[in-house]
């Protein structure tokens, strides 16, 4: 497995459990409290999933 390819993966499953986690706090936090980790979450998720447009145009095979 190539160094791009491995590193591409990593991220994709820690957007996975980040989104899995922002959806159990929703259900399981009071209002407010669960709104604003899903909020949290989700700009985390906005922010990797944009670090790994840059990581799959830049990093060489």
């Amino acid at each position: 497995m190539s160094k791009k390819k491995t590193i591409l993966t990593v991220m994709w499953v820690i957007i996975a459990l980040i989104a899995v986690a922002s959806v159990i706090s929703l259900i399981v936090f009071p209002r407010w409290k669960g709104f604003f980790l899903a909020g949290s979450g989700a700009f985390l998720i906005l922010n990797l999933l944009l670090s790994l447009f840059f990581i799959s145009k830049n990093v060489k095979e």
